[in-house]
């Protein structure tokens, strides 16, 4: 049975990220996170990640789902919903978002932004649908992403500036800690990272990347090489976060994210939640500099250490 979410009684909203269980019916995701015992569901839409389409951000979509919500001691305080801000019908495709959301009880909506070549288009879009978000009275919250390049928010830094042109509290950043090593290939872990922009970051994904010869795969929180109790130890205690694990997804040679055919088995995802949910309760002192350590070296096949990809 779900923990009740009880807001101010905690000091910190956790949502557990629909995503882990990709390939099972939306029911089965909330009915398995409420039986974790955590509080909050996050919805999941993302593209290459979940499949969806925009008939899943109707009035009636929304309806039902926070009705589901609802009956298993669940509430919503997040949405995530990406979407390029700089295509053709970026307008109408937010709109939609923003409705969603507001219509399943969300405070915060995320999304992508786009390439930094679309700067101005991704500015005019967000700056047109400012009084939509006034009436819901939310916020939108743009993610750093985790794989291609030239993105318009390819650190926190680079968020920090976008965030000071559109120049309202309204639009705000989602700091997702994966994202931040494996754009950077390895480069940047996300406590440095989130300090640049503290002022302006007013959520958090929690997500855990494992380093190897053959590229990267996600794992449970703690059991990467993502330096996380670093991040934990540095970020306010009231920071929202959700925990995304993304498992169904892989990322051989570190390329691009590739769906697997076929969803995993749900006691693995049981496990992995179980896992993760330990670990932000209780984070491992020592997880620091393990992280440190295994990300700045990938062994070679004789068991040496070799640099890793950006060092080359």
């Amino acid at each position: 049975m779900a923990k009740a979410a009880e807001p101010g009684k905690d000091k910190r909203i956790v949502s557990i990220s629909t995503v882990l269980f990709d390939g099972y019916p939306m029911g089965t995701s909330i009915e398995e996170i409420a039986r974790s015992g955590a509080a909050y569901v996050e919805p999941a839409f993302i593209k290459g990640y979940v499949e969806f389409d925009e008939t899943t951000f109707t009035g009636g979509s929304a309806r039902r789902f926070r009705a589901a919500v609802e009956a298993s001691g669940l509430a919503v305080h997040t949405v995530s919903a990406h979407m390029d801000l700089a295509s053709d019908d970026a307008g109408s495709m937010l709109d939609r978002r923003i409705g969603f959301a507001q219509d399943v009880g969300a405070r915060v909506l995320i999304t992508n932004a786009g390439s930094i070549v679309a700067r101005h288009r991704i500015l005019a879009t967000i700056r047109a649908l400012l009084p939509r978000l006034e009436r819901w009275g939310g916020l939108l919250a743009l993610e750093n992403p985790g794989h291609g390049s030239n993105d318009l928010i390819g650190s926190a830094a680079e968020g920090q500036t976008l965030i000071g042109e559109v120049g309202t509290e309204m639009v705000r950043l989602n700091h997702d800690t994966a994202n931040v090593f494996t754009y950077s290939r390895e480069a940047r872990q996300p406590e440095p990272d989130w300090r640049v922009a503290a002022s302006v970051i007013a959520h958090g994904h929690l997500k855990d990347v494992r380093a190897s010869r053959e590229g990267w795969s996600f794992c449970p929180l703690g059991s990467g090489n993502v330096d996380l109790c670093s991040y934990l130890a540095a970020i306010p205690e009231t920071l929202p976060l959700s925990i995304e694990l993304p498992l169904r997804l892989e990322r051989p040679g570190r390329a691009d994210p590739e769906r697997r055919s076929r969803a995993k088995d749900l006691g693995e995802l049981r496990v992995a939640l179980s896992q993760s949910l330990l670990f932000l309760a209780n984070p491992l002192p020592a997880r620091s500099e393990m992280s440190r350590a295994a990300g700045s070296t990938v062994a070679d096949a004789d068991g040496a250490a070799s640099p890793s990809p950006d060092q080359r």
